[in-house]
């Protein structure tokens, strides 16, 4: 199942225009059914909240031989530094993409409810590790900035 191209999913409480996600949603051994559709889509409203996300794939799937019989695969596209080149088969022509590398996450539980929960979970701690390296590299740049902006004004000064 494919939500509407462009769903809507925007951060609560703010004034910004809302950004729009595509998600795809693919049932494997299950049907499909509204309560399931509902929890995925509240969970990536969860995570659009955490950070800005272009796409999201689901995978909602029931291995009945296996143990846990449910599993949960989700993969988000958000924007970042990287730039991918793809190209189709079809078109023979090639497309630039901007985005970051994607997060992923797998998870297995008895229940598709406590399975959507966990791969939720394990991309949270994704996007707060992914804010914290750049937080971190943003205090870098700064001390970096100063000490150059300290040498040149040093080189300078030995100038005059």
């Amino acid at each position: 199942m494919i939500f509407p191209r462009g769903t809507a999913v925007g951060q609560a409480g703010n004034a910004k225009p809302q950004r729009k996600m595509k998600t795809t949603l693919r049932y494997l051994s299950l049907n499909a059914q509204a309560t399931w559709h509902r929890q995925v889509e509240e969970q990536l409203k969860h995570l659009h909240r955490l950070t800005a996300i272009t796409a999201a794939e689901v995978v909602l799937e029931h291995q009945r031989e296996a143990k846990p019989a449910f599993r949960v695969q989700v993969r988000l596209e958000v924007p970042g530094p990287g730039m991918h080149a793809k190209a189709t088969r079809h078109t023979r022509q090639a497309g630039l993409l901007v985005h970051g590398p994607a997060l992923r996450a797998e998870a297995r539980d008895n229940t598709l409810e406590a399975a959507l929960l966990k791969a939720t979970q394990e991309l949270e701690h994704q996007v707060q590790a992914r804010q914290l390296r750049r937080m971190e590299r943003g205090k870098s740049q700064l001390q970096l900035s100063a000490i150059s902006g300290r040498w040149s004004h040093a080189q300078a000064g030995r100038r005059a």
